[in-house]
């Protein structure tokens, strides 16, 4: 499956915030460096230069000033690492020029991500290095209830991740939790299609985020823009509602000018029975889809590990918008449609969506349920909307 996060001119604006930023790090104010090279690394992709990342991360974190941590153009190893904050210095950037690669041994990781950047403020990850999970390891076998992600960001208000490539992570890419403010930018994550569960990048309980494939939990005011992606289980919003947990929400959420190609689904919404909380203020505008499984879907009745009992109580599902979504799908249904039975959707919107089955021989179908709003110019015809 292969993203592509693009900053194109609508994000102009917050662009410019970052780059100045930057701009003034580089030309007003000292600035250390610290080159993992002069710290004991080696680079050579089979030296662990775990201990030089940390003495370099060490050293710029304490310092006064801006730091600069430079992974130069070579092949490192490097075991799962905590970069933890809060740190001294007003900003630091990780500047990867080179590929840093995980351990294929499996007992090798002892929590749940490889590298983690914990409590920094001010930090910027960026270059046109690249982030080599290499999980194919953990792929070809028996999922025994762990996987590491590969990337982890945690409480680092205003991060930056920009111009990076990831590849081939263990689980998710990246994960981005309690990050107010988080940009990512121009950067490639990479990895097979059959490859399990390796989102793309998730954000969870973060607000004011840009590009992102997973939103979760706790998000509100999430811009999406200018993604290519697929194949993959598509930019999905969810999944919310396990009985039993507290209130859950995702609000505010921006999707528009993405392409999605492959098998799969497009844009979704994903919500298991019997939980509290709402989906609200949601719209996916001018979306192309290329031999897509289903385009769109929202599907109240999530339940990826089957057996899920049939509840009353719903994810309250509002104030959602498909607009401009025009393709080709592989699937039965160009659209599926399914809310909960005793909670409707409402405040569904779906306007100039033409989609059309791969084979011409095929005909067009969508289906719904207890789907309240309108439909303008909609192909194929959902029934259970007015058009």
């Amino acid at each position: 499956m292969l993203w592509q996060m693009q900053d194109l001119l609508p994000l102009f604006l917050i662009l410019c915030m970052a780059t100045s930023g930057m701009s003034r790090e580089t030309n007003s104010a000292p600035r250390a460096s610290f080159n993992v090279m002069n710290f004991g690394a080696v680079g050579n992709g089979l030296t662990d230069d775990s201990i030089a990342f940390t003495k370099a991360w060490s050293a710029a974190c304490h310092g006064q000033s801006l730091a600069r941590v430079i992974v130069p153009a070579k092949k490192f190893l490097v075991k799962p690492v905590k970069f933890s904050g809060p740190c001294k210095a007003p900003r630091i950037t990780v500047l990867v020029m080179g590929k840093l690669i995980a351990p294929t041994d499996k007992k090798a990781f002892k929590a749940n991500y490889w590298l983690l950047f914990y409590r920094v403020k001010g930090l910027v990850v960026g270059g046109k290095g690249s982030i080599d999970g290499r999980g194919y390891v953990w792929w070809r076998q028996p999922f025994d209830g762990f996987r590491p992600a590969a990337l982890k960001f945690y409480e680092c208000p205003g991060m930056v991740l920009a111009g990076t490539t990831h590849l081939n992570s263990q689980k998710q890419h990246i994960i981005i939790t309690k990050c107010d403010g988080a940009l990512i930018t121009n950067i490639n994550v990479i990895a097979p299609e059959t490859s399990p569960n390796t989102d793309g990048i998730d954000i969870a309980t973060s607000k004011n985020g840009d590009d992102c494939i997973a939103i979760t939990a706790g998000c509100s005011y999430i811009r999406i823009k200018d993604i290519t992606c697929g194949p993959s289980h598509g930019l999905s919003i969810g999944g919310l509602g396990d009985p039993g947990k507290p209130d859950e929400s995702v609000e505010h959420v921006q999707v528009s000018d993405c392409t999605f190609k492959g098998p799969g689904i497009g844009a979704r919404i994903k919500s298991s029975q019997g939980g509290r909380g709402h989906i609200s203020h949601v719209s996916y505008t001018n979306i192309v889809v290329h031999q897509v499984g289903t385009p769109i879907v929202i599907d109240q009745y999530y339940c990826p590990q089957g057996g899920c009992k049939n509840y009353t109580a719903a994810v309250r599902i509002s104030d959602v918008s498909f607009i401009g979504i025009n393709g080709t799908y592989t699937q039965n249904d160009a659209m599926s449609l399914l809310c909960s039975q005793t909670s409707a959707c409402t405040g569904i919107t779906l306007d100039n969506i033409d989609l059309r089955p791969v084979d011409p021989k095929k005909k067009a179908h969508a289906e719904c349920f207890n789907l309240k709003g309108r439909a303008h110019n909609v192909k194929p015809i959902l029934r259970c909307l007015s058009n």
